[in-house]
């Protein structure tokens, strides 16, 4: 907890409701082989060539943003492309307009907490270390996806508390201790401009196995330089419409 018995930080408030497009986030953040299989499929260069030596199950690490949103580029085109890709799938994104992208953080958060749930863990109220892998688990490292089911959230995904800080598409500001793009979130003010420069820093979220359980809450929210990889960075996919 923090000082004076606070377990949230100033970043976080003031708490709103948002009412959100429809979208789709993916139930597990990118594996290793799946980011294997873009790199050798697209002839990508990733900014840290570790990103493609975890092990096949493990959420991929070591890449920056615009590693994460190439992925999803290529996935928007290879789906569209392939007479495997499930029915619901290739008729959204056959309509051109919805496409493979990062969550925004509000995206993200809901998927994690739920709708009109005030739990602190997607699972409910109390950190627990046999829900979720982060510091108080004792892994040190990444974990398989999918290996702590009683960490799922309301919408049945799953890994959104640790494991890896994931990035979502939102932007933080140009400085980590004042955040330009503050709370309430307004999708409207700028936030979400993909086209941001690499001085202006994306919104991370979910923690990871390094961090404490105060970190692997619902609504903590950090901010990244795009050209950071770290071992404790990967990301998730989500399918929206480019007009919601």
């Amino acid at each position: 907890q923090l000082g004076g018995g606070r377990d949230w930080f100033e970043r976080e408030v003031p708490q709103h409701k948002l009412v959100l497009p429809t979208y789709y986030v993916a139930r597990y953040p990118v594996t290793v082989a799946q980011f294997r299989v873009f790199v050798e499929n697209s002839g990508y260069e990733p900014k840290d060539q570790d990103s493609l030596r975890g092990i096949d199950n493990h959420p991929v690490r070591y890449v920056t943003w615009q590693d994460a949103l190439e992925y999803c580029k290529w996935l928007t085109e290879r789906l569209r492309e392939w007479d495997g890709t499930p029915k619901p799938l290739a008729t959204l994104l056959g309509k051109k307009r919805w496409v493979v992208t990062l969550p925004s953080e509000a995206e993200w958060e809901k998927a994690a907490r739920g709708c009109d749930d005030d739990r602190r863990y997607p699972w409910g109220n109390d950190p627990d270390p046999s829900r979720a892998n982060y510091r108080d688990t004792g892994i040190g490292t990444t974990s398989a996806v999918g290996c702590f089911p009683g960490g799922a959230s309301p919408y049945g995904v799953e890994d959104q508390s640790g494991n890896v800080w994931e990035w979502t598409r939102s932007l933080w500001g140009t400085d980590w201790q004042k955040p330009d793009f503050g709370y309430p979130y307004d999708p409207r003010d700028g936030r979400e401009n993909l086209d941001a420069g690499n001085d202006v820093l994306r919104v991370l979220r979910g923690g990871s196995f390094g961090y404490s359980g105060n970190y692997v809450r619902c609504a903590c929210r950090s901010g990244g330089d795009p050209v950071d990889r770290f071992r404790y960075y990967g990301f998730r996919v989500c399918v929206v419409s480019q007009q919601d």
